[in-house]
């Protein structure tokens, strides 16, 4: 980065594990990042913990300065006191203020190829929809949720083996590189708008308690594309033995071989679930209450008595 701009002041705001990422990057050319906003604690795990956001960790890290307001709508002015010259946001949680955006040149990181998928959950509904391509679009923050102009974006090919985890990872680095890409041009005021075009606009809201439960009357493929889209977290689900079994990792294989919706046994120690035109090929699940299993360890405990119970359909 220019010299002349190291003393320009950045304010960084994220939560999760693809923010961190941008946080690094910005870190990396040596940005003068002088405080980070994030989300809350948040008690996690069986034991619930209170767990701080990886933004939070990372900038404890650096010794930069950390404000997580419950609200920022009506809590925010540790960032007008920090006098910024440029606000970077990515995936935040809350709806910025409108005194935040006017306190400087606010942008925002949004994992979609905009104006497709507006909301907080583009990354899955890309994978579930069975999309091509997706990419990181970094534009200007306006009032509503996600519809500034853009700055410009980066595509990145979605392929088979993508699920949720592994596409969050490649567009954290997708926007690590261009955050450093734009910085100067963002620093000096020299960046070029383009306006969305509301005609294309869709939304991509985010993921309910009700869609963890995965949908057998779909298509296979989409079923398939759901099971991805929920991987590894929250994971997707079919009640199996009165119990919760998360489908983590699958495959799809052409015919039948049992009754629809059936769990069946393949070799010595597979298992999959009888669909309209294929086999799902199970790799990896979790049974309610039990650690997350390849499919063979599975199937040398709990899973012996699967084969030949049926799959309850979603509601």
């Amino acid at each position: 980065m220019n010299e002349n701009l190291r003393d320009k002041r950045i304010i960084f705001m994220g939560t999760p594990q693809i923010a961190a990422d941008v946080l690094q990057a910005l870190l990396d050319v040596n940005a003068n990042v002088v405080l980070a906003v994030t989300q809350p604690d948040r008690i996690t795990g069986r034991k619930r913990v209170l767990t701080p956001t990886p933004v939070k960790l990372l900038a404890q890290e650096h010794g930069i300065p950390v404000f997580q307001p419950v609200k920022i709508r009506t809590d925010y002015d540790p960032v007008l006191e920090a006098r910024p010259d440029l606000i970077v946001t990515c995936a935040y949680g809350q709806l910025v203020p409108d005194a935040v955006l006017d306190a400087a040149l606010c942008v925002n990181l949004h994992g979609s190829i905009l104006p497709r998928y507006r909301g907080g959950a583009p990354i899955q509904r890309a994978i579930w929809n069975r999309d091509d391509e997706t990419g990181m679009t970094l534009m200007k923050m306006a009032s509503r949720m996600d519809a500034g102009d853009i700055i410009k974006i980066s595509r990145i090919p979605i392929t088979e083996e993508d699920d949720s985890g592994t596409l969050f990872e490649k567009l954290g680095q997708t926007a690590g590189h261009l955050i450093q890409d734009q910085l100067e041009t963002l620093l000096k005021r020299e960046a070029r708008f383009t306006p969305q075009n509301e005609a294309e606009a869709t939304y991509a809201p985010v993921i309910t308690g009700d869609e963890e439960k995965l949908d057998l009357t779909q298509d296979d493929e989409t079923l398939l594309g759901q099971i991805r889209a929920l991987a590894p977290h929250p994971g997707g689900y079919v009640i199996a033995a009165g119990k919760k079994l998360k489908l983590l990792k699958a495959r799809l294989e052409p015919g039948a071989q049992s009754e629809l919706h059936t769990f069946v046994k393949l070799g010595k120690s597979g298992l999959g679930l009888q669909l309209k035109n294929h086999v799902l090929v199970l790799e990896q699940v979790q049974f309610q209450g039990k650690p997350v299993m390849d499919i063979k360890s599975f199937m040398n405990g709990q899973g012996r008595s699967l084969p030949g119970t049926i799959a309850a359909q979603a509601a």
